[in-house]
């Protein structure tokens, strides 16, 4: 239901606001295809995540999830012949290190490693590596609204076949339906917009990069939303995953001679 919702308010955003034709890029069997694809990659990924955390606990998720950067270099570095830059390994170490801290707080112990947890997350992050890698080309032809409007679109409309939201038992209340609402404004239409236009400016590996950003995001948010208190562990890791943003802005190197 969340996926139908955000996939349409995206398809008439894109028709109403922006005056585009949402149809002309389904006259394309290819670009079709593409899409569809796009959209069973979104469910999958969130899906296999929500089964890890209910294997597992949230922390070995989202540590687990951190792999995704490295399997887009991987899948590049095969496909495109191009290797992991030594910015980017650092990139990813200083990335997963953060949230390592981040989420177990310093207590190690509190990680659940099940077989069936890690299994659901390794899954989760290799489906989030695809759907940051196989709609690139389809974004920069047709642009983020279709792509991502009947992506959605078609995933929610499984998702609901497999699990019918009509058949769940729900009491909507006024905080229940701003809580639903702010989840799929904010936490899809807006999150899933954002996440894949930067993949027209960036490399796959350094969105996936971004993607350590979540937990770090979400224990700020609650540090305020709370008044939660930052400690030492907490505040290394959020030390690590902001160094990863300093790493990635510094310029690059040119390789070209300096004339007298």
């Amino acid at each position: 239901m969340r996926l139908v919702l955000a996939g349409l308010i995206l398809l008439i955003m894109e028709r109403v606001v922006f005056g585009r034709n949402i149809i002309s890029p389904l006259r394309n069997a290819k670009t079709t295809v593409g899409i569809l694809v796009a959209g069973l990659l979104i469910l999958v990924s969130q899906l296999t995540f929500m089964l890890s955390v209910a294997a597992s606990n949230a922390g070995t998720a989202a540590i687990v999830l951190t792999l995704v950067p490295l399997i887009c270099a991987c899948w590049l570095s095969l496909t495109e012949k191009r290797p992991l830059t030594i910015r980017e390994g650092i990139c990813f170490v200083l990335a997963a290190s953060g949230v390592f801290l981040i989420v177990t707080k310093g207590n190690f112990t509190s990680l659940d490693f099940s077989f069936e947890g890690v299994l659901w997350g390794l899954a989760s992050a290799v489906f989030s590596a695809a759907y940051s890698i196989q709609p690139r080309k389809l974004i920069i032809k047709v642009g983020v609204g279709p792509v991502v409007g009947f992506g959605m679109l078609f995933g929610g409309l499984v998702a609901s076949v497999m699990n019918p939201p009509w058949t769940m038992n729900v009491q909507w209340t006024a905080l229940s339906i701003s809580a639903f609402t702010y989840v799929v404004l904010i936490g899809t239409v807006v999150a899933f917009w954002c996440y894949l236009s930067s993949l027209k400016y960036v490399s796959a590996v350094i969105v996936g990069l971004m993607v350590c950003f979540e937990p770090l995001s979400a224990y700020l948010l609650s540090v305020f939303a709370f008044d939660l208190r930052i400690g030492l562990w907490e505040a290394a890791g959020i030390c690590l995953v902001l160094l990863n943003v300093l790493v990635l802005s510094l310029p690059k190197k040119s390789t070209k001679a300096v004339k007298p």
